[in-house]
């Protein structure tokens, strides 16, 4: 599985390593067995992770798509960095147990 992050999150340049880490763990954690059943070997996956900050908190978008695949999910004011990645990908992970 040839795995691709990608991070849009420029006002969080101090935070892009943690979030970039964040992303692995989630998919090789709560992800693989999900997309090991649907995507084929050599498949290209694709985990896109938008993030913009403002007064009220953050908001984020997460895209996971491989061929013939695409799953989003999306919050608005959180603080918690790792609890709104981690959020994120567990209704991911709803979508793709359907």
């Amino acid at each position: 599985m040839n795995t691709e992050i990608i991070v849009h999150a420029s006002e969080f340049q101090n935070e892009a390593e943690y979030i970039h880490n964040e992303m692995e763990k989630n998919i090789s954690g709560k992800l693989d067995a999900y997309i090991k059943k649907t995507a084929n070997e050599g498949d290209k996956i694709r985990a896109e992770i938008t993030l913009t900050r403002d007064k009220l908190g953050s908001s984020w978008k997460l895209e996971i798509s491989f061929p013939g695949h695409t799953f989003r999910s999306s919050r608005e004011n959180y603080a918690k960095l790792d609890d709104l990645i981690n959020h994120l990908f567990v209704h991911i992970k709803e979508q793709m147990a359907k």
